[in-house]
């Protein structure tokens, strides 16, 4: 009777909430210098799904879907540093059914006292989407969100 008492509760919360959307949309870049390091690191994470949404491509085309991808990237992450744009190297996309990982670099990026992002990563696909971008630059370390109408952030170091 006991197990009952405890049972019926959780089971009626969890039918109430499975139907109530709970949607959000975000994105993680974490980007890296490391000391003795010329290379700028970046490493995004995305949902799958949300990503196959903005793309109009599935991931069971696995080559397609990596294209449309890079070109998605390429076209709403920008990046300034001490305020002259770089352009970054595409390296790889981690795939699997739940998440998507970008892996980008900036090579040779020298001393860096100031880094502007435009991460406009699905906010014209999604209205509450934010992409929390944190920063670890030869050992400071600082983060922003972007979200639609304010894709830009910038730190300075």
């Amino acid at each position: 009777m006991r197990f009952f008492k405890y049972i019926l509760p959780i089971t009626a919360f969890l039918l109430i909430f499975s139907f109530v959307d709970h949607d959000f949309h975000t994105s993680t870049t974490k980007i890296e210098l490391n000391s003795g390091s010329t290379s700028l690191n970046f490493t995004s994470k995305f949902v799958t799904a949300d990503l196959e949404e903005g793309l109009g491509v599935s991931l069971q085309n696995e080559a397609e879907f990596k294209a449309a991808v890079e070109r998605y990237l390429k076209s709403n992450f920008t990046v300034k540093i001490n305020g002259v744009s770089k352009s970054y190297n595409f390296a790889s996309v981690q795939t699997s059914p739940k998440a998507t990982r970008l892996y980008f670099e900036i090579p040779n990026v020298g001393e860096i006292k100031s880094i502007e992002i435009r991460n406009a990563m699905l906010v014209n696909v999604f209205a509450d989407q934010q992409n929390f971008m944190t920063f670890s630059i030869n050992g400071k370390r600082d983060n922003f969100v972007s979200r639609k109408g304010n894709e830009v952030g910038k730190i300075n170091l």
